[in-house]
């Protein structure tokens, strides 16, 4: 497998153990009631939008051509640790 498709297959790997991570989230607020969920909206928000972010680099960085791949995966790569990140500071949070 080219390093380009391997890149691809672990990154959404990544992405689909992060989108668990926020279902997981998002469920633990609602469990706590309305009032919660409320509190936390902003912050899964802004979350959600992280991770739709690095999602639609990721396309374009499996669409992309071969002279824009380093362009591409260094966008990827930047959305995606953004995303990490804020999920890491939000987990203390729920």
């Amino acid at each position: 497998m080219p390093d380009r498709e391997k890149f691809s297959a672990q990154m959404e790997e990544q992405l689909k153990h992060i989108r668990e991570k926020l279902d997981s989230a998002k469920g633990k607020a609602e469990t706590r009631g309305q009032n919660a969920l409320e509190h936390y909206e902003e912050g899964l928000e802004k979350l959600e939008s992280k991770y739709e972010l690095a999602r639609y680099k990721l396309t374009l960085l499996r669409k992309g051509g071969g002279s824009a791949w380093k362009d591409l995966r260094h966008g990827f790569e930047s959305a995606y640790h953004d995303l990490k990140e804020a999920l890491g500071k939000a987990k203390d949070k729920f």
